[in-house]
């Protein structure tokens, strides 16, 4: 139940919140136009989603019992 906890509301708001102040850096200095911070927030959260994906399966502590 805490693993879920810390997977559902912590690690995927962290993503997104990474990845939209990811976009606002890139936006603010010229870096990218607003189609491009779509991509790569869309991107970044993909990612962000199959990497907590794959760590709620490779660290279930319920599989060393």
């Amino acid at each position: 139940m805490l693993k879920s906890l810390i997977f559902n509301k912590v690690a995927g708001p962290l993503v997104r919140h990474g990845a939209t102040a990811l976009g606002g850096w890139l936006a603010a200095n010229g870096y990218a136009d607003g189609a491009a911070i779509e991509a790569i927030t869309g991107g970044v959260v993909a990612a962000g989603g199959l990497l907590v994906s794959f760590a709620e399966k490779r660290f279930n502590p319920a599989r060393w019992f």
